[in-house]
């Protein structure tokens, strides 16, 4: 394997856009969950900010070792932070206990069931989506075609984190009832 060339503009250019990128989910993360409430990656909630930012630090030398993985790790960092800001719409002007306590009532009234069905549904079309684009690309080994498997791995994320945050929403849910009684 040759690693690309850590002076070719590309590779400059990529390494920009993995700080870009992993700084607006940073950023979104913070302006809607500044106490990391809401926040799905239980990973992220359970190290905090600074550690996080340190697990992240080295991923800025992604493209000087591979630039389709680093064309991966931009596309699903952005659309993280587009995903955080839209729907973090609500959390933002509710606070973040409020919008948590919604969230709970919300899957009171849905169940875990159909919660999980609806999220797993959703991730699976954006993965669909990523598939239709790599499927769309002369040449799956391009640029684009690592874009594609950006939006793929962001769907895939979805699937695996708000499934787990479903879940662990459940689980509080059912520790309210029982200490209820």
């Amino acid at each position: 394997m040759t690693f690309p060339s850590p002076t070719d503009p590309f590779t400059l250019f990529l390494a920009g856009a993995v700080v870009v990128g992993r700084g607006l989910d940073f950023l979104s993360t913070w302006v809607v969950t500044p106490r990391l409430e809401l926040e799905a990656n239980p990973l992220a909630r359970r190290l905090r900010w600074w550690p996080m930012a340190l697990l992240n630090a080295p991923l800025v030398a992604l493209p000087f070792v591979h630039h389709g993985l680093a064309i991966v790790l931009v596309v699903a960092s952005l659309l993280a932070a587009g995903g955080n800001l839209s729907a973090g719409a609500l959390a933002k002007g509710m606070g973040e206990r409020a919008h948590l306590e919604s969230q709970l009532r919300a899957l009171r009234r849905l169940g875990l069931g159909k919660a999980l069905l609806m999220n797993t549904a959703g991730a699976l079309v954006v993965c669909l989506a990523g598939a239709f684009m790599l499927f769309l690309v002369p040449v799956a080994d391009s640029p684009a075609g690592w874009a594609a498997g950006g939006v793929s791995l962001y769907g895939a994320s979805g699937l695996v984190h708000l499934n787990w945050a479903i879940v662990r929403l459940h689980g509080r849910l059912r520790r309210r009832a029982h200490r209820r009684g």
